[in-house]
């Protein structure tokens, strides 16, 4: 059975200017460039066709929208448009066509030092009957996750479902995704307090699981503990779940999470651990700072079934090949292209849709960042 959290009372005030650390997403004091106004690409990110998106020979990179600010976050509605998080505090609207609506579907209050703001989105996997949507956000009083009704072209909030996550400049967390069990998992971070992820009676330094999102959350249940800061999960065609794990100076992991486990932040790291706890699959020794992540299910390209991630202080997507506890070829994709890279995820057409990070204070950004980008997989 489950850990179950006892009692929900930890809350932390945000310190301004903390500065960052090996694995962590950057050098918090980079010059940032204002976003340029929202653009849009000629070609619409969502194929007509039944079969799904595949390229000739190598990956096919395009750019869906430009403009975007600090974007954490990108999930697809059924209608295949796509809701995003910009970490300031809005929630942008990506249409059918590729085209970003010029004024958010919500403007949503946060406090966004550092690492912290409007993080993780989830859409309900019931969302054509109920339109309901999930957001990870910081607030004065910690991190909390909150659920909207999406109708009428607007995100309209319900209820705080879950709280007492505290919350820092740095480890935040953030990424919320629904399961295979239709429960909704959410990956906190440690807030810069190493104690909280082996304690017991925080949430943080976790990965969480809420029974009942659709009511009033109910008790989170501890599904993992002992990381440092996860902010990449999804789960294989077996139903098992990987995450990504900043490491310190370094150590970035992919983990195979299990029921319980214990991932050893601060007392153990890397692929090599005792005392009952659990080694990563994957360690890298040079930092790349892992975050968002998904596995390719659709059939019939080269990446097909692996397990890809976006890394920030990397900037690369890094493709690697899976199979329960073993890690086979692991490959970087596009390193230095893109600048830094938020998220990963696969779109309905079968494509891969990443969002880069350059506008978020450690970045170099480019003509027409932050922006969506499309990765046609090569064919199988």
């Amino acid at each position: 059975m489950p850990r179950r959290i006892v009692r929900l009372a930890l809350l932390a005030t945000l310190a301004v200017g903390a500065p960052g650390c090996g694995g962590d997403e950057g050098d918090p004091d980079s010059r940032r460039a204002a976003p340029a106004p929202a653009q849009t690409a000629g070609s619409p990110p969502a194929s007509r066709r039944n079969e799904p998106l595949r390229a000739r020979g190598e990956p096919r990179l395009e750019s869906v929208a430009t403009g975007l600010e600090a974007p954490w976050e990108i999930a697809f509605l059924p209608d295949r448009r796509a809701l995003i998080t910009e970490r300031p505090g809005r929630v942008r609207l990506l249409g059918r066509d590729g085209r970003l609506a010029p004024e958010p579907v919500a403007e949503v209050e946060v406090t966004a030092v550092g690492e912290a703001g409007l993080l993780g989105l989830a859409v309900d996997p019931r969302f054509a009957d109920n339109g309901l949507v999930y957001l990870y956000r910081t607030t004065e009083s910690g991190n909390e996750v909150a659920r909207y009704r999406f109708a009428g072209g607007r995100l309209t909030e319900q209820a705080t479902i879950l709280e007492g996550i505290a919350a820092g400049p740095i480890h935040d967390g953030g990424r919320i995704h629904f399961g295979p069990d239709g429960m909704l998992y959410v990956a906190t971070g440690e807030a810069g307090d190493t104690s909280l992820a082996q304690d017991p009676d925080s949430l943080n330094g976790k990965i969480l699981r809420l029974r009942d999102p659709r009511g009033a959350g109910g008790e989170p249940e501890i599904v993992s503990l002992g990381h440092r800061n996860v902010q990449g999960f999804d789960w294989d065609a077996q139903d098992r779940m990987y995450a990504t794990e900043f490491g310190p100076d370094s150590d970035d992991e992919v983990n195979l999470i299990r029921e319980g486990a214990n991932y050893g932040w601060p007392d153990a790291q890397g692929t090599d651990r005792g005392d009952g706890f659990e080694p990563a699959i994957v360690a890298y020794e040079d930092v790349i700072a892992p975050s968002g992540a998904t596995f390719v299910s659709m059939p019939g390209s080269a990446w097909s079934g692996d397990f890809l991630f976006a890394n920030l202080v990397g900037e690369q997507l890094r493709r690697v090949e899976l199979d329960g506890t073993r890690a086979g070829a692991d490959e970087a994709l596009f390193e230095g292209r893109l600048g830094r890279l938020r998220t990963v995820v696969e779109g309905p057409d079968g494509a891969l849709y990443a969002l880069t990070s350059n506008t978020d204070g450690r970045g170099s950004p480019q003509e027409g960042d932050d922006r969506v980008v499309r990765i046609i997989p090569p064919a199988g």
